[in-house]
């Protein structure tokens, strides 16, 4: 029996030999052409190529065999890249969307033919530019803002020449045909840069022009007030000059002693103004002023005895009025009076009943 179980662990252990044997050919092998396989990968990524390297098939390869662990490890990059479908559907993202949508709710006759119609009449010219393709290039949007301002311009126009409105209507229907056929081309793209324009003229205000006649009317007016200003200025001067050659003529004559001598009678002080007065006083004697102002007051005195006059007969007749007004209102008093007496007698002797004051009352 021991020789029996010998021969059998021998059996075994050479089987299990043999086994290992070719498992680590089988690991060498494989080891081999992973080896292979990285290199080449290195390779392809230094050098750029067209063709993705086969790499996927690795994985399967590593893992039907156990490979000791690598102490130099390397990471390969794989290129990834966009597979056609996800770059169309890129594209499709980055353009604009389909523009069906602009031609909701739209007449079929403004569908397929560029030209949209006309809008609602409720709708005013002034928001005729919502309902304009946003999409439309700035020529187009200007000729079809000009053609449904021009219809709606024919349809509200009036007049009481009918034939010259219907003549008119037909030329701007004329030109509205034109426009919407293109023949009158409303685009600026090909305009030239260099163009000369003409400024336009500005039309005059009014206002302007009735005061620029205005001006042309009181211009002689002002030459001649300004001429009458400097006449009066060079009078002024003159006279200026000639009191102030007198003064100085009168200052040396009152230091030489020898003083101007008035008559009583060649002057009124009482005309003179007071600064004319000092004036003459100041050239004068003291015997000439004196009289001077005797006369002065004697003049005064007889005015004051005029005034006094006339203000007792003012005094005296308002002393009448008051006395004629007491005696009027003394005497309407009484009249007053009587008849409140009468009245008040009158109501005593009426007899009121309970019953009509409890009427009132109830009435209150």
């Amino acid at each position: 029996m021991s020789l029996a179980i010998n021969k059998k662990r021998t059996k075994y252990s050479n089987d299990g030999k043999i086994s290992n044997k070719s498992h680590k050919e089988k690991v060498e092998k494989t080891s081999s052409t992973a080896k292979k396989q990285i290199s080449i990968a290195k390779n392809a990524s230094k050098e750029p190529s067209t063709t993705q390297p086969s790499v996927e098939k690795q994985p399967k390869l590593l893992s039907k065999c156990s490979s000791p662990p690598r102490k130099n490890e390397t990471e390969v990059p794989i290129p990834l890249t966009e597979t056609p479908m996800i770059r169309k559907n890129t594209n499709i993202r980055k353009q604009r969307r389909r523009s069906s949508l602009d031609k909701r709710g739209k007449r079929a006759s403004s569908i397929g033919n560029g030209f949209i119609a006309k809008p609602h009449p409720d709708i005013s010219h002034k928001e005729f530019y919502r309902h304009i393709q946003p999409d439309l290039p700035g020529p187009i949007k200007l000729r079809q803002l000009l053609t449904w301002c021009g219809q709606r311009a024919l349809e509200n126009q009036n007049s009481e020449y009918e034939n010259a409105l219907k003549i008119a209507k037909i030329l701007e229907a004329d030109i509205l045909n034109d426009i919407m056929d293109s023949k009158i081309n409303t685009s600026w793209y090909h305009r030239n840069d260099g163009q000369d324009i003409q400024p336009l003229k500005k039309r005059p205000h009014q206002q302007n022009i009735e005061n620029q006649n205005k001006l042309k009317e009181l211009q002689p007016i002002s030459q001649r007030l300004k001429a009458e200003i400097e006449e009066w200025d060079n009078l002024m001067n003159g006279i200026n000059h000639y009191h102030s050659s007198i003064v100085k003529v009168a200052k040396k004559v009152s230091q030489g002693g020898n003083q101007i001598s008035l008559a009583s009678d060649e002057v009124d002080m009482s005309v003179l103004h007071e600064d004319q007065r000092k004036f003459l006083l100041q050239y004068c004697t003291d015997t000439e002023k004196t009289q001077l102002e005797n006369n002065h007051f004697e003049q005064m005195m007889d005015t004051i005895e005029i005034k006094v006059d006339n203000l007792y007969a003012l005094l005296y007749n308002a002393s009448l009025y008051n006395t004629a007004t007491q005696t009027y209102c003394e005497n309407l008093l009484v009249k007053l009076l009587a008849i409140l007496r009468r009245r008040q007698e009158k109501s005593s002797d009426i007899n009121i009943d309970t019953n009509d004051v409890l009427k009132a009352l109830s009435r209150v």
